[in-house]
């Protein structure tokens, strides 16, 4: 393993809740541009008892990697309280926040080198799927604290900048 780095394995744990109560508001899917989108699932005569709750702060992932080209749909919840997913996703959350910054993580999930090694790491013949163990064997620096929060922080700030112009060139296109 490369200094510095260490297993994601160490940082996250699967969280499987189910939709006991049979919710059938905001059911979500995950998207290759790695974001929660409203599910266009057909649910007539679907069971929501099955569905998982994911909530604020935590991750969903689709192990099935064969379907989607080269990326990995993985999504951070941070637009609502919760949501709903199909009971095939993997939910899961950091498990300390003092060690392991759930939008650093983001982060190092939406860089292609991720998508590569994700589909690369995928196994089967039929239907490729990269499971919860090769997931927690993924190897990504780990800095200190502070250091994510500033490495979160810049890259918010480049975003931000970059969204503020295109709707300053949508203006002046219109």
């Amino acid at each position: 393993m490369k200094e510095g780095y260490k297993m994601l394995g160490n940082f996250i744990r699967q969280v499987d809740v189910r939709n006991t109560e049979g919710k059938e508001e905001n059911l979500l899917g995950v998207s290759v541009q790695k974001k929660f989108i409203p599910s266009i699932a057909n649910t007539v005569g679907t069971d929501f008892a099955k569905y998982k709750v994911v909530k604020r702060r935590q991750f969903t992932y689709i192990p099935d990697t064969s379907r989607r080209g080269d990326k990995i749909g993985i999504a951070f919840l941070e637009d609502y309280e919760e949501g709903l997913v199909s009971n095939v996703y993997t939910v899961f959350e950091v498990i300390d926040e003092k060690q392991m910054l759930p939008e650093y993580l983001m982060l190092w999930f939406s860089r292609p080198e991720f998508d590569r090694y994700a589909r690369f790491k995928s196994h089967g013949s039929v239907r490729e799927v990269m499971d919860w163990d090769e997931m927690c064997k993924v190897e990504l620096p780990v800095p200190p604290i502070n250091e994510q929060k500033k490495i979160v922080k810049a890259y918010k700030t480049i975003t931000d900048r970059i969204a503020l112009k295109q709707k300053i060139n949508d203006n002046l296109a219109a």
